[in-house]
């Protein structure tokens, strides 16, 4: 089991979009891929990405198959037009809240 830790910060103005894409098609479509979101926190105060995101996939090589998919490059290229400062890693599963 590996961890895939998303983060961002959601650009200026653009909140109430980035809510619509994040539920009605960022969410179900990682779902469909495969990953099993367990976690999302909104940072609202102090510093830090103001999104994290966290899922679950059965193996590393699961992980970078999404990653390398179509579909994800077409998420996140969608997912770009609300967000910046994107970081995303993969490791090893170590509690609730990992960064």
């Amino acid at each position: 089991m590996v961890k895939l830790i998303m983060t961002w910060d959601i650009q200026e103005g653009r909140e109430q979009a980035y809510i619509e894409f994040a539920v009605g098609e960022f969410s179900p479509a990682l779902s469909a891929l495969g990953l099993q979101i367990r976690e999302v926190w909104y940072t609202q105060a102090g510093s830090g990405p103001e999104m994290v995101v966290a899922g679950v996939m059965p193996s590393r090589e699961d992980a970078r198959t999404l990653l390398a998919s179509n579909e994800w490059q077409r998420l996140r290229d969608q997912l770009n037009e609300f967000v910046e400062n994107v970081k995303i890693k993969v490791v090893k599963p170590k509690g609730p809240f990992q960064m």
